[in-house]
């Protein structure tokens, strides 16, 4: 069997720019909540779009880094 690795970086430009703004809306969404009240789930929330976005950056800005569809 061929070993599969799991990457996490999006495999085009349009995915990307995809996962940046799904990424800055949830981090805005994140934000507006925690301004009301501090909870966990909306810091949650806000970390994996933080997390979102530096995947969706990085898919840009370094198109070598990106999963080739096999």
């Amino acid at each position: 069997m061929r070993a599969r690795t799991w990457q996490m970086i999006p495999s085009s430009r349009g995915i990307s720019a995809l996962y940046l703004v799904g990424g800055v809306l949830l981090a805005l969404s994140a934000a507006n909540q925690l301004t009301k009240e501090m909870a966990v789930l909306p810091l949650l929330s806000g970390l994996a779009a933080v997390a979102l976005v530096i995947t969706a950056v990085i898919g840009l800005i370094r198109p070598g880094s990106r999963s080739a569809t096999h």
